[in-house]
C-alpha cells in the first residue's frame, strides 16, 4: 500500500512539473518573452566567427601601400589599458550586434598631434546627436561630455547606415522578422522537448466542466509525460493535432534552412558555422574557402575597421588589415612559388623570401651560425642571376 502511495505522489509530482513546463511556455508565447534572436545558435555563432577572426588580423600602418617601417601605436594596441585582441573583439562584436561602435582617442603624439591610443566604447555607452536639417553627425555624448566628430573628440564606426541621422544597425536589420521566425521554430522545438510530446487536442463531444477537464489532461500528461507510454482516455475522447503537420514533421529541415539565411545575412559561409548549405559547391581547399569569405562576406567589416583607424593617422598614412594569414597556403606551395620567383628573371630577392616567412636575413642568419659554432666569419651562400636563353649562372656575392 504504501509503495502504490509513493508511486501516486510521485506521477502527482510528475504531472505538476509537466503542467508548470507547459504554462510556462505558453506565458512566454502569449507575452513575448521568449528567446530573443541574438539568443539563436547560428546568430552568436556568425558573430563570434567575425570576431574571432577580426582579432587575429594584424592592423598594419602604410603609406603607398607599403607598411610604415615604425608602426603607430594607435595600430599595435589601440587602447594601452586593454590587450589589442579584446579592442578587436569589442569592436567586431558591437557592429553585428548594435551596428556602431564609438572611437574616443585618448592621447595624441605631441611630434604630430595625431592620436596614438583610443578607448573602445560600446554603442550604448555613446548618445549621438545628428543635425536635424542635413542628418550629419555633429556630435556624441560619452559619460557626460559632448564630442565632436573626428581625430580630435570621436570616431563614429558604423555597419549598416539605412538613412541619414541613423547612428547605424546591425546585418541582420534589415531581415529581422526572419530571424524572428527562426526564434519561433526553436520555441516549437522546446515546447516539444519540454512537455514530451507534440501539442495536441483533447476532443470530446460533449460540454465538460472544470473537473473534468482537468482529470482528462491529467490522464494524459501521466501517460505521457517523458515515459512514452500509450494513452487510454475515456468519455469517448479523441486526440486531435493542433497546427500544420507539415511544420511539425519538418521542424529539423526549417531550422537548418533558416540558419543558412542566417548566415548568408551576417556574410558568413555556411561551412564556418557548420551549416549544411544545401547545395553542391565544395571548396578543394581552405585557401579558396577562405578567400571567397574574405571577398564577399569579411571584407565589408574590414572596410569599415580600416576606415575608422585610418582616419586616426596622419593624411597620406592609411590603415590595413593584414589578411594573409587567411589565405596562407600550405609550405609545399609556397616553396614552389619561391622557387619560381627566385629563378629564371627573379623578381625577389631571398632575404624577402626569408622575410615572408619570418626569418633572419641569410647574413644574420650566418653571423648567428657562426658565433655559435665558433666557426668565425661564414661566407654568404652563392646567389643566381639570370642570363640569355634563361640559363642559371651561379657567382658568389649578393645579387
Amino acid at each position: 500500500m504504501r509503495g502504490r502511495r509513493r508511486v501516486a505522489r510521485a506521477e502527482v509530482a510528475a504531472q505538476a512539473r509537466v503542467l508548470a513546463l507547459i504554462d510556462e511556455v505558453a506565458q512566454r508565447q502569449a507575452t513575448g518573452v521568449g528567446m530573443s534572436p541574438w539568443d539563436l545558435p547560428i546568430v552568436v555563432a556568425c558573430r563570434r566567427v567575425i570576431a574571432d577572426t577580426i582579432l587575429q588580423l594584424p592592423l598594419v600602418a602604410m603609406r603607398n601601400r607599403r607598411p610604415l617601417p615604425s608602426q603607430p601605436a594607435v595600430c599595435a594596441r589601440p587602447d594601452p589599458f586593454e590587450p589589442r585582441w579584446l579592442s578587436m573583439w569589442r569592436v567586431a562584436d558591437n557592429l553585428t550586434g548594435w551596428g556602431h561602435v564609438w572611437l574616443r582617442p585618448t592621447a595624441w603624439d605631441a611630434s604630430t598631434g595625431w592620436p596614438n591610443a583610443v578607448r573602445v566604447y560600446d554603442a550604448p555607452a555613446g548618445a549621438p546627436q545628428f543635425d536635424p536639417t542635413t542628418g550629419d553627425l555633429v556630435g556624441v555624448s560619452i559619460d557626460g561630455t559632448l564630442y565632436r566628430p573626428g581625430p580630435q573628440g570621436v570616431i563614429w564606426l558604423p555597419y549598416d547606415v539605412p538613412r541619414r541621422g541613423h547612428p547605424g544597425q546591425s546585418p541582420i536589420s534589415r531581415c529581422w522578422q526572419a530571424v524572428t521566425y527562426l526564434a519561433a521554430l526553436y520555441e516549437m522545438a522546446g515546447s516539444f522537448w519540454e512537455a514530451g510530446f507534440p501539442s495536441v487536442a483533447l476532443q470530446v463531444g460533449a460540454r465538460l466542466n472544470d473537473d473534468d477537464t482537468r482529470k482528462l489532461k491529467a490522464q494524459l500528461l501521466s501517460s505521457w509525460a517523458r515515459r512514452h507510454e500509450p494513452a487510454v482516455i475515456d468519455n469517448g475522447a479523441t486526440l486531435a493535432a493542433v497546427g500544420s503537420n507539415a511544420v511539425d514533421s519538418q521542424l529539423v529541415e526549417s531550422i537548418q534552412v533558416a540558419n543558412a539565411e542566417v548566415a548568408r545575412a551576417f556574410g558568413v559561409m555556411p561551412s564556418l558555422v557548420n551549416v549544411a548549405a544545401g547545395d553542391s559547391l565544395t571548396y578543394s581547399t581552405t585557401e579558396g574557402e577562405m578567400t571567397k569569405w574574405l571577398s564577399i562576406g569579411l571584407g565589408p567589416y574590414l572596410t569599415r575597421i580600416e576606415a575608422a583607424f585610418t582616419d586616426l593617422l596622419p593624411y597620406g598614412q592609411s590603415a590595413v588589415a593584414d589578411t594573409a594569414v587567411l589565405t596562407r597556403a600550405d609550405f609545399l606551395t609556397r616553396a614552389q612559388a619561391y622557387t619560381v620567383a627566385l629563378a629564371g628573371a627573379p623578381w625577389l630577392l631571398v632575404d624577402e623570401v626569408r622575410d615572408r616567412e619570418g626569418l633572419e636575413p641569410i647574413e644574420v642568419a650566418m653571423a648567428q651560425i657562426a658565433a655559435a659554432t665558433g666557426a668565425g666569419t661564414v661566407p654568404p651562400p652563392p646567389a643566381v642571376s639570370p642570363s640569355a636563353g634563361d640559363a642559371i649562372v651561379v657567382k658568389a656575392g649578393p645579387l
